[in-house]
């Protein structure tokens, strides 16, 4: 029998007096107890595909990857610090500027998130959001040096940024520094902890910081997920049955393909600018583009066939960084949400490139179906994972950081220190190579293991993609693209 329609809002009232009386039970027991009593409550109600506000405002656990960069921290300090420099040129209000920064404090919980550590089950550390956000900026005046002086001081205190130690536990994850060059010319450094900050999360700062100083900061509304929202809801959808499910079936992709070798040396970094050559790649990308490749996928494709002569094998595995914000809400919430996609490509049978396009299509668009899987659950906790090279070409959304009345420019900074993120063991990786796309031009920077590869070899790579496109569009339909 269908119910009468009259008896859906006596539902909905009734529901909402079942939610007043729970709130008021919880709201009985003494504070130790009430947030255990909402875990335990979550952990009734079925986990949804994506997440949701968490239920309760307490501590929840770090996700897999900020626990790996919280532990490597305590061994290597600083390694986790990230640095981003503007040029201000017109009439600064260093105050306004102040309550801006403030502002975006506020707004966002990641910004104002301790790692601690834990104790029971799950281990690791736990995310504590403070309820007051926390300014931490330095200004100093450099207008009295002459140019070049004013111009080497930028340069030391940019890179100085870059070494900083945070401290995670204090909730010392952000610092800014405003520089004063003239009266009408500052620079910006923006220091923050990769364990809360991704590259994704730059252009979500700016946009709001640009925006509380044209409004004031207290005119920003919260995003509608936060940080420790995804990184609640990922501990308890990973533990459920449909994230355990997905990653069995992730895991059995690759169930075949050995861990990545470490390095006998362990682990050094280096970085060395890379650029590809523009002929092969713009026919290459051409002929990608007719079989409906992406650019990305193209290069991937030419990638795995370098990697597979060198190799001598017919199965690939490239990691891949992509941000992770696979549902709508999270792209407004600053955050740690990077992930590392693993794309296993086959290339038996001796295929022909317009073939090989064609699996990678499949195979990329497989894998970043599963951005919701961390890359420390899928392979290990400190395991090699099964890539010892990772390949990316950015495409993060420009944003244009709009100050009323002041010209916003980029400054160069210090080489992204990312293979700790991207791997579980940088010790296994040969290279990351990120790359960019600008005026028809695609070019980046290559950050390596010295312990595992000389530069040479790192440029072989690139060389190696610009010789596979030339003989792809020589003949796309040939099988003896995977030979030497």
């Amino acid at each position: 029998m269908t119910a009468p329609a009259e008896s859906a809002p006596a539902a909905a009232v009734a529901a909402q007096s079942g939610t007043a009386r729970l709130e008021g039970a919880l709201a009985a027991l003494p504070e130790s107890k009430r947030e255990l009593a909402r875990l335990l409550l979550a952990a009734r109600q079925t986990v949804p595909a994506r997440p949701a506000p968490r239920s309760g405002a307490g501590p929840v656990p770090a996700t897999a990857l900020q626990t790996r960069v919280w532990r490597r921290e305590y061994a290597h300090p600083g390694t986790g610090t990230g640095s981003h420099a503007v040029r201000l040129t017109g009439r600064l209000d260093p105050a306004r500027l102040r309550d801006a920064l403030t502002g975006v404090l506020r707004q966002h919980e990641a910004l104002r998130t301790r790692l601690v550590a834990g104790t029971g089950e799950p281990a690791g550390a736990r995310l504590v959001v403070d309820d007051e956000p926390c300014l931490r900026l330095t200004q100093t005046d450099l207008s009295a040096y002459e140019p070049q002086g004013r111009a080497d001081r930028v340069a030391r205190q940019i890179t100085e940024s870059a070494g900083t130690v945070l401290d995670l536990e204090s909730g010392r994850t952000s610092w800014f520094r405003l520089l004063r060059l003239a009266p009408e010319e500052h620079v910006l450094i923006l220091t923050s902890h990769l364990a809360v900050f991704d590259g994704w999360s730059s252009g979500v700062f700016l946009t709001d910081l640009a925006a509380a100083y044209r409004d004031g900061g207290d005119s920003l509304a919260p995003p509608d997920l936060q940080f420790p929202d995804y990184a609640d809801w990922q501990r308890r959808w990973l533990a459920g049955p449909d994230g355990a499910a997905d990653l069995a079936r992730r895991r059995a992709v690759f169930a075949g393909s050995p861990p990545a070798p470490r390095a006998p040396g362990g682990f050094e970094r280096g970085h060395l600018p890379v650029r590809l050559a523009r002929r092969p790649v713009e026919a290459g990308l051409a002929l990608g583009a007719a079989e409906g490749a992406t650019p990305f996928m193209t290069l991937l494709t030419a990638l795995a066939v370098v990697l597979a002569r060198r190799e001598g094998r017919t199965d690939v595995v490239i990691g891949t960084p992509a941000a992770g914000r696979f549902a709508g809400p999270l792209e407004g919430a600053v955050g740690q949400f990077t992930t590392v996609v693993p794309i296993r490509l086959d290339l038996s049978g001796e295929p022909p490139f317009r073939e090989l396009l064609h699996r990678a299509r499949t195979a990329v668009a497989e894998a970043l179906s599963h951005q919701r899987l961390p890359l420390d659950a899928l392979f290990g906790e400190g395991d090699p994972p099964p890539y010892s090279v990772l390949f990316a070409l950015h495409n993060y959304p420009a944003v244009p950081f709009d100050l009323p009345g002041i010209e916003v420019s980029q400054l160069p900074g210090p080489p992204a220190r990312h293979l700790e993120l991207y791997s579980p063991d940088p010790a296994a990786t040969l290279a990351c190579v990120g790359l960019v796309e600008r005026d028809g031009e695609i070019g980046g920077t290559a950050e390596y293991n010295r312990r595992a590869a000389a530069p040479e070899d790192v440029r072989g790579l690139l060389t190696g993609i610009e010789e596979v496109l030339d003989r792809a569009v020589a003949a796309p339909a040939s099988p003896t693209i995977t030979r030497t």
